[in-house]
């Protein structure tokens, strides 16, 4: 009897093992079977989460620097089969050279106003990111109000690969410098100058009038009495002086000197290039062969030290330099933390509320307080 009963007992809890094995079985397989669709399920939100940023990209003329050159890889109907979109000598391009995807309120004044005020000519905005932002400020609806601006992404390791400037920037030593930033600012728009002409605008400027191409053409402007700047230029491709500046760059750095790739740059070149002494403004003439010094009253109204007028509350008289000029450097550097307050009658909220309206909008309906 004891050992009919040891037999019994062995059986049940066999039973019992048995009935809790499948339960566990049965119970991993349905867990898995959900997983498994989930994964089906993300994997689809995904793809459409794809497609719809690609539609979104054609839509609002974002396209990746990459595309472009690689022709071969566009839809025959895109309008970006054209690589002549990155070789354009009246195109007017800026960069955002921190890596953000995205542009403060000031940064969008400077590229609607140019779009606004230049609407026969490409606007090209030109990001380090593999995509841009359209939920932060009013981009997406002036991408959808301009359609001469185009947003361009960059690989930045892909952009200087195979140029003059390639070793620079593989060597690094510009990322250890206290000007990191605008050093890296200064090389990457002489590199697009030389990959496609057109003119270059620092993203600090508010466009006031249409760009002449009588007047801005082959030019470097005079930003202080006898002193040259970077901030604006325009060259044709392949322009000589380009390919002196690309030298010059390419050779030496000096990466705890702020101005030595910038300013002291582009002085250096022109006059050296022109075989001059001093920077005279020269137009409507030429300081050489194809070269024209802008006054400083074309795009530098204010002298650097005069910065705070563009702050100030009060009514410019008539005769006042702004509105003599075809745009005004707000010199972000120096006035970054100064505020701009909408609805008031500071200069800067008055130009911004006429020149970028959209941007000006956004700031007067969607901020917490009165100023950006």
């Amino acid at each position: 009897m004891p050992i009919r009963r040891d037999k019994l007992k062995t059986l049940y809890f066999g039973s019992m093992a048995a009935i809790i094995i499948c339960v566990y079985l049965r119970f991993w397989f349905i867990s898995a079977l959900r997983d498994g669709k989930e994964v089906v399920k993300d994997a689809n939100q995904t793809h459409s989460t794809i497609l719809f940023s690609s539609s979104m990209e054609q839509k609002f003329n974002i396209v990746r620097y990459s595309d472009i050159v690689n022709v071969k890889g566009l839809n025959q109907s895109s309008s970006f089969h054209s690589i002549s979109l990155l070789s354009d000598d009246k195109r007017i391009y800026f960069h955002e050279t921190t890596g953000r995807d995205h542009l403060n309120l000031r940064q969008l004044c400077a590229v609607e106003s140019t779009a606004k005020e230049n609407s026969n000519r490409s606007v090209q905005m030109f990001f380090q990111s593999n995509h841009v932002n359209l939920t932060v400020g009013p981009l997406a609806h002036i991408l959808e109000k301009y359609p001469n601006i185009f947003v361009i992404l960059i690989d930045v390791r892909d952009y200087f690969n195979q140029t003059p400037l390639e070793d620079w920037y593989l060597r690094g030593a510009w990322r250890q410098s206290p000007y990191k930033t605008e050093h890296f600012s200064d090389y990457i728009r002489i590199l697009s100058s030389y990959k496609g002409g057109g003119m270059y605008m620092d993203l600090d400027f508010v466009a006031l009038k249409p760009f002449d191409d009588n007047i801005f053409w082959n030019f470097v402007p005079e930003e202080d009495d006898s002193v040259l700047t970077g901030s604006s230029f325009h060259f044709q491709k392949d322009h000589p002086i380009v390919r002196k500046m690309m030298t010059y760059l390419a050779s030496s750095y000096h990466p705890k000197e702020w101005s030595y790739s910038g300013p002291a740059m582009f002085q250096s070149v022109v006059l050296k290039f022109c075989q001059r002494r001093a920077p005279l403004p020269t137009y409507p003439v030429f300081l050489c062969p194809d070269i024209r010094v802008l006054p400083k009253t074309y795009l530098y109204p204010y002298k650097f030290a005069e910065w705070k007028r563009m702050f100030r509350f009060s009514n410019v008289s008539g005769d006042d330099a702004i509105f003599q000029s075809y745009a005004v450097h707000t010199y972000n550097k120096l006035s970054k933390k100064e505020p701009i307050f909408v609805g008031s009658n500071q200069l800067y909220s008055k130009i911004a509320r006429l020149h970028c309206p959209i941007t000006y909008a956004h700031a007067f309906s969607n901020l917490k307080v009165n100023y950006f």
